[in-house]
């Protein structure tokens, strides 16, 4: 009660704050805190007044949350309590098994799915928990003594010694039983800890009732009434699901199980299946099974009641089992007495009482959490049939079952959102759209994860609603249902089964490993729960155990996901996706005739443009040709004149000679001419070249026509970088910010007069609102100049450089995304009038209409004919009627208002609407139909848009030339022009000059049709038909692009997508463009897939699909067929099926895979059905490829083709295609034939039901005869008869099945080399760098092409002059290959580049996974550089078949980098021509293989211009991209950049031996360590008399502390200092020699006579001692062997002591003073000279000689010396054996090794300095000499302003030379020839162009 009061003041008072408050506020009004301020003293009172009074206000609000956050926690307590009181009741019972807990379960078990009876399980807790503390608490006592009760139970003799074993662990038998144990009492201390659950039970249950009695309390005081839903969200109803993301999570957070509760329960009774697998679980299987049968909700309703009594119940009764009988009574359950044979392992699934193993209560908390939601699930049942309930959380009532979603056309209760006007949208086409096809992924992989029989059917039911899952969309809810219910239903049946078969899995494992390993891995049997014993495993077992591939966790996910999509089935957000589906079926091939209409436009645009070249080129010459004859006749009458000065005194001569005959000086003059002309040869035509040449240009450029000012286009990031780096970074981002200004107005601009009816604006106000926006930026600049005004610190730089550097971040990703957009703008736009397309079908089926594609074209033809574009459409209808006959003005012909000049400019018109790509239809006149058409100048022009597809400089169109023309008419230069052109200015071209694969594409018709259309006069009648069959016409060949700036069809939904969309941050639509590129692209990853799955696996079953993409798909004109993709699919999942199948372990070759692994022509691995893991992962990726391409073609109305395609030259074909051109129109690109298809079909049927009549005519006459001769023939003759007729049949099945593959094979190759239309690509250079990259690969991995070469090196080979075979073959036929597709490229032949391709194909992929495996022993998979070589050969195939169905270009203008002028493509092109000898060999190869009439010196010096023309022209370009502002100083970071760098590359250079010499060994060198040091021994010239080793182990390294000593000691020495800095320890190397010479001295007597003679008698004997030291050759060293010598003379008594040992009488060492140099060096040459540094004053060390004699077996005796020193080394050996040998002789060596060039620089380190100096240096100097010098002499040619007039003739010479005109080439040579002579022509020549 107390706790009651206090809470309750603590409501009152918080309640009082809210009073508190609002009072304060309303007293602090203005005038108040006027007063009050007015009041303070002084302005800082008033200050702190102020915040003293915001603290107060906040601290007040503060309360308020808090109070508001008391009522949140005390209503989400009174929501869940129950859940937390009832789980953590039923925990404890199960953690406690006893008869105590027992009434816990059993209540709550109860309680929970019968609401009223909760408050009395409650109370009755209560009570119980107390008794139980009372009872515990009572057991403690001292004076209870278990040990006095508890019964000790005995095991029975009849158990073997195993089960006694086994059963020792028993609860009966492992000790003494206490009966209260089972009861739920026990000892036990602490008493506080032990009580613990039980007294937080107890404080649960009170504060339940806490909870519950403040909730009423603050009702009743508040009059408040409880909520009509259990929300968190009170103001978040139903109809907030749709208003975004936000309000959709809160609506979900408030009413998930309201929607999903069902779908929960089922979850979690699969989850109880999967977790226990059991004989319980096995009954919740069948309770579910029982539930979901019902399959409607009401139906589920209706039984729910009795479904959570089974559920209470059976959970009751498991506790019973866990209970199980008292222990005490020591009797044993009968499942556990020695007669018995039942498995512990079947005990424990079977949940069966046990004392010796338990039965797992923890089991029960898994069917506890399904009572609990089951309970509410229940109370949701009973909750959603009220109204209010109804009113806020929305019904639950399920669709119509009856309903076809398809024609679903009345009111849907749910907003669209297939349009995506908002994220909500987004995600729900996630869910509603794309789920369905998620869902079959998780079946695949639910069925291919494991490995049994169940899993194969999971694969046929996804592959069946894969194929047919489109189709199965469209059918009523009804049967969509029916289809999923089965999967459901067989889902829940594998569940079931696997639970079942668990008990095989569990208990009766053993003897199915020992007996029927086939029926484990046929059903995936292993026992996926813990505490159940497993056969042990042995390695030569043959039968594994699949652990991993048993459970159904699996099972569950997709039992889930099935779910989930059976809700989307049964939802009205559905209805709309269908809706949509159908959309898309009805335009299945509109977005095929979208794309064939722009294809088309791009091949007429291209042959016209060609044309129209080379009519330019004509005229152009024929002008310079008059200008010729011009020039020849003024020069002739120039010379006739001086002449006629010089011969003065003949003229009365010459006029007697007028007298006669002008026949005779005829005659004279042409034999003249006939024997000499000047341009007679090649050789002076080509160099005749004259100034005549070059008078015509001025006029043709005035023919061009003035291009219209384009907007600027938008900067990109690297111009946005320039300019900031020219200036700064804040004027930069002011530039992007006002260019960003103008773009959004220019674009709202647009969008407004879009969205309005077309007016005509007054210039006043255009000219006022310019003047607005000009005052709107130039505020905006002087507000931006006064803010950025003040000092410029440290923070405003940085924070200067952030905002620069995100602008540069949002500029780059605004580049990238609008340059992924242009990749694939075409599919873009067909994706968006598709889009618009399906709206209005959408709006059709709202109207009531059935929605067709001919209503969207009677739509487009009332737009294109309304009133308002009266005349627009009127013009376009007379361009079409007037050009059925372009001749008629021979004939007359009646006037309809039209004069010549105007049906001159409808033609213009025409050939401009069929030239370029976009026509926006629009007039400012609105007037009707039968107004007279206006004269030429007052008509107005259509608003013309260029062919983004076509080049820059061949954009300009029929119409600039013509619009030209006729605007000039009337005037002398047409007069002039029409004199001098050979052709009529109207004619756009004959059919003679078209090549005869285009007449399908540009609708041109035969001369035959040409003239019988000629003689046609049209009636008014006739011209309005004419009319509306143009519209039709016009409406189905506008393209994509057309449609879209056409826009003729508005809906706000698209325009809210639309803004949509456009309003996404850069990264947002980063992405988006990346989904539009992979969307645009995604048979290209299909392709790559298939590519990627097949170098993977390198099998035959992955072969087919690979070779069918380079010979099918890519091969099929303009795009795979429908077909090709369903092979491809159908093809996909046979394999996997196989695959599958096979995986299976009972199969003989599946149990020695270890074994046959590394076999490459193992054959499950050739076949492609190898057992290994992840073998269908790439099978899966292919699939989902396959399947998403299938949606993207649907989509986007590709997967039908409208009109089949016909190619071949049959005689139907011709006669169809005679019938279309007699009755359709010209216009037409692709002509309809439905309906003369119709006919011939008609005919056809007709002719052959003739036939057929004729023949069953004849047939029955040959009857009624065969009837009577049958009687006269014998039986064998009837038989032969027969059979004959069999063998007929037979003969014909064959050949029909033969044509039947035969000819549609001749007929697709036959249409791929005899296309309807072309539209050719040169791909040709990225072959070339495929065939390159494929070159590079075999020359730097050929070891992989062989079987030993694994070890061997190219360069080795190649340094020994050795070639290996397999090498020199395949870059032999990889050079072969490339020099035959150039020759097939340059001589444009497809039919050679099939063969080429076929053959290719085929020998390749033999090679590659036949082949190969077998040389290199090695399987295709493991071998990466194969798999580089064909995953590059693959791109190069993708190429050639690209280039094969598009056809060569009729023009091979210059090199494929030359097609745009930039950067990259300069720095490309360099670097092309800087590759030895590739440049001189293209230019070679293609003037053999291309007709000219130019030598091969004239056609490489047209190259070379060329070449430099066009790196001018790269240069130029970058000029005026980035051009600099004049009068500007270049900055120091260029300069010091630049010309830093360049200084100090020149520094480095100059000095760079030095250095390298230096730094090579010094930083970079190798320490070469000798590998033997010898010394020898020699007294004057007689035998050596000590030679000794020393090698290996004998070498030493000195360690550093040592190094550091042995310098230490010569610090007094400053010349030994200064050598020893250049050492380290490692350089340092002792050589320890034996002091017994390795060999015996063996003189003979007269020697050793004459020895002792020599040194007792000569004046000098010396003793040499000698010494060579090895080192290992290949580290760097320039010679192996470095030796030198020193030699000692010996003083008298060293000599007599000598001889004195020589004759044995004496036996000490002789020393030897100063002969041994202990201080080697051993630098790279062959002098190892001592170091004369290192020697003190006493100078090199003295030697100890001693002669050992001794006797060997045979009584000989043998001598032999011995060397010593008699003082220690300088560095001591710190070695043990070195100690234990002290006594031991020997010599100490030190060596000190120069460090070598590492083997990589040893090239230029063996040239030494002076060579570097000579070889590098010089060479280098000299060319950055002619970089520096010589730049006068090409000043004119480098110099050139604008060189566009020379490319342009270079091209005009590629151009002539493709189209034949040879004599044009020479003439277009000479001019060039010319103006390279001329310096004045070539200063006129490239001049800037004026506008």
């Amino acid at each position: 009660m107390k706790f009651r009061r206090a809470h309750a003041a603590l409501t009152i008072d918080i309640s009082h704050c809210r009073g508190i408050v609002a009072a304060y506020e309303h007293m602090m009004s203005l005038q108040t805190r006027q007063k009050m301020i007015q009041s303070l003293p002084n302005e800082l009172r008033n200050k702190w007044h102020l915040v003293v009074e915001r603290l107060t206000v906040l601290f007040l609000q503060f309360l308020e949350y808090v109070q508001k956050l008391q009522l949140f926690i005390w209503w989400l307590l009174e929501l869940h309590i129950i859940k937390i009181v009832s789980s953590y009741i039923i925990w404890v019972s199960v953690k406690e098994v006893s008869l105590f807990n027992y009434v816990f379960l059993v209540s709550w078990a109860f309680a929970l799915p019968f609401s009223q009876f909760r408050p009395l399980a409650s109370s009755l807790c209560t009570v119980w928990t107390c008794v139980i503390i009372i009872c515990k608490m009572l057991y403690q006592l001292t004076s209870i003594n278990p040990s006095t009760y508890s019964k000790t139970c005995n095991m029975p003799d009849n158990y073997t010694e195993a089960q006694r074993l086994d059963m020792a662990k028993s609860l009966l038998y492992s000790g003494p039983v206490d009966p209260a144990n089972w009861i739920g009492l026990r000892k036990f201390s602490p008493l506080l800890e032990n009580l613990r659950n039980n007294l937080l039970m107890l404080a649960l249950l009170a504060f339940e009732v806490t909870i519950y009695r403040h909730q009423d309390f603050y009702r009743m005081k508040s009059n408040l009434t409880p909520p009509v839903t259990r929300t968190i969200f009170h103001n978040i109803t139903r109809q907030h699901l749709d208003d975004g993301i936000i309000n959709c999570a809160k609506y979900f957070i408030n009413y998930f199980f309201y929607k999903f509760g069902l779908e929960t329960c089922f979850l979690l009774a699969v989850n109880v299946i999967g977790q226990r697998m059991d004989f319980y679980a096995m009954l919740h299987a069948f309770g579910l099974i029982a539930v979901m049968y019902q399959r409607r909700r009401k139906n589920i309703a209706r039984v729910w009641a009795k479904y959570c009594c089974f559920l209470a119940c059976m959970l009751a009764f498991q506790y019973l089992m866990c209970i199980g009988i008292p222990p005490a009574a020591c009797t044993d359950y009968p499942w556990r007495r020695p007669s018995s044979s039942m498995d512990s392992n079947v005990i424990k699934w079977l949940y069966f009482p046990d004392f010796h193993t338990k039965p797992n209560s923890l089991f029960l908390l898994y069917d506890f959490m399904l009572l609990l939601c089951a309970s509410l699930q229940g109370r949701v049942f009973e909750e959603e049939g009220a109204a209010p309930v109804q009113m806020l959380a929305g019904d639950n009532v399920e669709i119509c079952r009856d309903l076809d979603a398809a024609s679903f056309s009345q009111h849907n209760p749910v907003p669209d959102f297939i349009h995506c006007r908002s994220y909500l949208d987004m995600l729900k086409v996630i869910m509603f759209s794309y789920l369905f096809w998620f869902v079959l992924t998780i079946i695949f992989i639910t069925g291919t994860t494991r490995i049994s029989i169940f899993c194969m059917g999971y694969l046929v039911a996804c592959f069946y609603f894969l194929i047919f899952g489109g189709e199965l969309l469209l059918k009523p809810i009804k049967s969509i249902l029916h289809y999923w219910d089965f999967l459901i239903a067989y889902n829940v049946f594998v569940i079931t089964m696997k639970n079942i078969l668990s008990v095989a899995a569990c208990g009766y494992i053993k003897a199915l490993v020992a007996n029927h390993c086939w029926l484990i891995q046929l059903f995936s049997l292993a026992c996926t729960i813990k505490g159940y014993s497993k056969p042990e495993q042995h390695a030569k077992q043959q039968c594994e155990l699949p652990s991993d591939e048993a459970g159904i966790i699996w099972d569950s996910i997709c039992f889930a996901f099935l779910l989930l999509q059976r809700r989307v089935f049964m939802s009205y957000y559905f209805l709309h996706v269908v809706a949509d589906i159908r959309s898309s079926q009805v335009l299945a091939s509109r977005g095929a005739e979208l794309f064939q209409a722009t294809i088309v436009k791009a091949v007429k645009a291209r042959i016209e443009e060609e044309k129209k070249s080379m009519d330019l080129l004509k005229r152009q010459m024929d002008r310079i040709k008059s200008r010729q004859q011009k020039f020849k006749r003024g020069k002739e009458r120039m010379l006739s004149l001086a002449q006629e000065s010089g011969d003065s005194h003949s003229v009365v001569k010459e006029e007697e000679d007028e007298d006669e005959g002008d026949a005779s000086k005829e005659k004279k003059k042409g034999k003249r001419k006939q024997w000499w002309k000047p341009w007679v040869d090649h050789a002076s035509m080509v160099r005749s070249g004259n100034y005549y040449l070059f008078e015509t240009d001025s006029e043709e450029e005035e023919e061009e026509e003035d291009k219209k000012d384009d907007d600027p286009p938008k900067r990109s990031a690297f111009q946005f970088v320039y300019h900031a780096w020219i200036t700064d970074s804040k004027t930069a981002m002011k530039e992007r910010s006002k260019e960003r200004r103008r773009f959004w107005q220019r674009y709202t601009e647009s969008s407004t007069t879009k969205k309005q009816p077309k007016e005509v604006y007054v210039a006043m106000e255009e000219g006022g609102q310019e003047e607005a926006v000009a005052e709107e930026e130039v505020e905006e600049e002087v507000e931006e100049e006064v803010v950025s005004e003040g000092p410029d610190n440290i923070l405003k730089r940085v924070f200067n450089i952030l905002k620069f550097s995100w602008v540069l971040f949002l500029a780059l990703l605004d580049n990238l995304s609008a340059f992924l957009n242009s990749i694939g703008q075409e599919h873009i736009d067909i994706s968006t009038v598709l889009r618009i397309e399906r709206c209005m079908l959408t709006h059709e089926v709202k109207k009531g209409n059935t929605p067709s594609r001919d209503s969207i074209h009677m739509y487009y033809q009332q737009q294109m004919g309304r009133p308002g574009s009266a005349q627009s459409s009127l013009d376009r209808t007379e361009d079409v009627c007037s050009d059925f006959s372009p001749l008629r003005t021979d004939l007359p012909q009646p006037d309809y208002g039209m004069d010549g000049g105007e049906s001159d400019l409808s033609r213009e018109n025409l050939s401009s609407v069929y030239t370029e790509s976009t026509v926006l239809y629009e007039s400012t006149l609105d007037q009707p139909e039968e107004t007279i058409v206006l004269k030429t100048s007052q008509r107005a022009r259509p608003r013309l848009h260029r062919l983004p597809s076509v080049d820059l400089q061949s954009s300009s169109s029929e119409h600039t030339h013509r619009s030209e023309l006729y605007s000039r008419q009337g005037t002398s230069d047409t007069i002039e022009e029409a004199v001098s052109e050979p052709e009529p200015p109207h004619t756009l071209w004959t059919p003679s000059d078209i090549p005869p694969s285009y007449s399908k594409a540009t609708g041109l018709d035969s001369a035959e049709d040409l003239d019988v259309r000629r003689l046609r006069i049209q009636t008014p009648e006739e011209k309005s038909g004419c009319q509306s069959q143009s519209l039709l016409s016009m409406s189905h060949q506008l393209t994509a692009n057309e449609l879209l700036q056409s826009r003729m069809f508005f809906d706000e939904d698209l325009e809210e997508s639309e803004l949509f969309y456009r309003s996404q941050p850069q990264l947002l639509q980063l992405c988006y463009a990346l989904y539009n590129l992979l969307v645009a692209h995604s048979e290209m990853v299909c392709y790559l897939v298939i590519i990627l799955n097949h170098m993977i696996s390198a099998s035959v079953a992955t072969l087919v699909l690979p070779v069918l993409i380079f010979l099918w798909a890519m091969l099929s004109v303009p795009r795979p067929s429908k077909r090709f993709w369903m092979t491809a699919i159908v093809y996909t999942e046979v394999t996997i099926v196989i695959k599958y199948f096979f995986q299976f372990g009972f199969f003989p070759f599946n149990q020695t895979i270890e074994r046959d692994k590394s076999k490459p022509f193992h054959p499950p691995n050739i076949i492609g059905v190898e057992k290994k893991e992840g073998y269908v992962h790439y099978d899966l990726i292919q699939l989902l490829a396959l399947f998403f391409h299938r949606s993207i073609l649907k989509c986007y109305g590709l997967w039908d083709e409208d009109e089949p395609r016909s190619g071949g030259q049959t005689s139907s074909s011709h006669d169809s295609d005679s019938e279309e051109k007699a009755d359709a129109s010209p216009t037409h690109v692709r002509l309809p034939r439905k309906h003369h298809q119709s006919n011939s079909l008609l005919r056809r049927q007709s002719s052959s039901v003739s036939q057929r009549s004729a023949r069953s005519k004849a047939g029955s006459g040959k009857s009624v005869r065969r009837s009577l001769s049958a009687l006269q023939k014998s039986r064998k003759e009837l038989i032969l008869d027969k059979l004959r007729e069999q063998l007929i049949k037979a003969k014909r099945f064959t050949v029909k099945t033969v044509l039947d593959i035969y000819i549609p094979i001749r007929q697709f190759f036959y249409n791929l080399i005899h296309p309807e239309y072309s539209a050719v690509t040169d791909v040709y250079v990225l072959m070339f760098l495929a065939d390159t990259v494929d070159f590079i690969i075999i020359v730097f991995g050929f070891w992989a092409f062989g079987k030993y070469s694994a070890a061997a090196d190219i360069t080795s080979s190649l340094s020994e002059d050795q070639v290996p075979e397999a090498f020199l073959v395949m870059v032999l036929i990889q050079f072969g290959t490339m020099v035959v597709d150039r020759a097939l490229y340059l001589r444009k032949t497809v039919m050679g580049k099939v063969i080429f391709q076929v053959i290719l194909v085929f020998g390749i992929h033999f090679w590659m996974f036949f082949i190969l495996p077998g040389v290199t022993d090695r399987r295709f998979s493991q071998n990466t550089v194969a798999q580089l070589w064909y995953f590059v050969k693959c791109i190069y195939f993708g190429l050639s078949a690209y280039q094969i169905r598009c056809g060569y270009p009729t023009r091979v203008l210059g090199n494929f980098l030359t097609k745009s002028y930039n950067y990259v493509n300069l720095f490309l092109f360099q670097g092309f021509r800087l590759v030895p000898f590739l440049t001189e060999l293209r230019a070679v190869m293609d003037w053999v293989w291309t007709d000219t009439t130019l030598s091969l010196s004239s056609w490489i010096c047209v190259e070379d211009i060329y070449a430099h023309i066009f790196v001018l022209k790269c240069w130029r370009e970058s000029e005026k991209r980035y051009p600099q502002p004049r009068g500007q100083k270049k900055k120091k970071v260029v300069k010091y950049g630049m010309g830093g760098m360049i200084v100090m590359l020149l520094i480095c250079i100059v000095w760079f031996p030095l250095l390298f010499m230096s730094l090579v060994k010094s930083v970079a060198g190798v320490v070469n360590k000798p590998l033997d040091v010898s010394v020898t021994i020699t007294l004057g010239g007689f035998q050596p008399i000590f030679t000794m080793s020393a090698q290996q182990n004998q070498l030493k390294e000195i360690t550093d502390a040592d190094f550091q000593t042995f310098v230490t000691s010569y610090k007094f020495i400053p010349s030994a200092l200064q050598f020893l800095e250049a050492y380290t320890a490692e350089d340092v190397t002792v050589a320890e020699l034996e002091g017994s010479s390795n060999s015996l001295w063996t003189i003979s007597p007269p020697s050793r006579k004459n020895l002792m003679d020599v040194l007792s008698k000569e004046d000098q004997f010396p003793v040499t001692m000698s010494w060579s030291i090895q080192r290992n050759l290949s580290l760097g060293a320039k010679v192996e062997f470095a030796v030198d010598k020193h030699v000692t003379y010996l003083d008298m008594t060293t000599r007599q002591e000598l001889i004195a040992l020589l004759n044995g009488t004496r036996n000490k060492a002789v020393v030897i003073e100063k002969v041994f140099p202990c201080f080697i060096r051993a630098p790279s040459d062959s002098n190892a000279k001592p170091i004369v540094q290192l020697y003190a004053a006493d100078g090199y060390k003295s030697v100890l000689l001693d002669l050992e004699r001794s006797q060997n077996s045979s009584e000989q005796i043998q001598e032999w010396w011995i060397v010593d020193q008699p003082s220690a080394g300088k560095i001591q050996m710190r070695s043990e054996a070195k100690l234990e040998k002290k006594s031991e002789a020997g010599l100490q060596l030190y060596v000190f090794s120069d460090k070598v060039s590492p083997p990589s620089l040893g090239f230029l380190a063996g040239y030494g300095i002076m060579g570097l100096y000579a070889s590098v240096v010089l060479v280098i100097g000299k060319f950055v000499r002619e970089f520096f010098s010589g730049i006068s002499h090409s000043i004119m040619f480098e110099e050139l302003p604008c060189v566009d007039r020379i490319l342009k003739l270079c091209t005009d010479i590629f151009l002539v030379r493709e189209t034949g005109e040879l004599e044009l080439e020479e003439d277009l040579y000479a001019k060039l020839i010319f103006l390279y002579r001329s310096p004045e022509t070539m200063i006129k020549w490239t001049r800037e162009k004026t506008k």
